[in-house]
């Protein structure tokens, strides 16, 4: 039977990923950092608006909220690139999971070590896809928040 990856440390994990996903996840690491980070900072930025708006100036509330508005399309345009990033390392992480046949000395019999080495990425790609529904879902949870400050 397969090992699912929760059997298995992150040590164990780590040594036989690809250096492609490697970067990847060490990417995604920051992009996830920073998605939260931006997230709350506007966060912030509403509550702050939302205490001065009565008394504020209406040109400097509309200049704040733009300039929360063009950090959240920076962020979707950034968890854009990272889901192209993503399906060019499943695009090359796929194929190298047929390449068995260069480590044995005869030809393997089954189709084990092929299953394998798939079953590997599906268990390696699914969480970063789970993390990527979520920090979606915070993203446009801040950008609902805004579009209502607007109106």
């Amino acid at each position: 039977m397969f090992r699912t990856m929760l059997d298995v440390g992150f040590r164990a994990i780590w040594v036989t990923m690809s250096p492609s996903n490697k970067l990847f996840l060490l990417f995604f690491c920051g992009v996830s950092v920073y998605t939260l980070w931006v997230s709350s900072r506007v966060v912030l930025g509403l509550r702050e608006f939302k205490k001065e708006r009565p008394s504020g100036d209406p040109s400097a509330c509309l200049l704040r909220l733009n300039n929360l508005r063009k950090r959240l399309g920076n962020l979707r345009q950034l968890h854009l690139f990272t889901l192209y990033l993503l399906l060019l390392c499943i695009a090359i992480n796929i194929p190298s999971a047929f390449n068995v046949l260069g480590t044995y000395k005869t030809t393997p019999l089954t189709l084990r070590p092929i299953l394998y080495e798939l079953t590997f990425l599906f268990y390696l790609y699914v969480p970063i896809f789970l993390a990527f529904v979520f920090l979606h879902s915070v993203q446009w949870f801040v950008s609902a928040r805004l579009e209502s400050y607007e109106h």
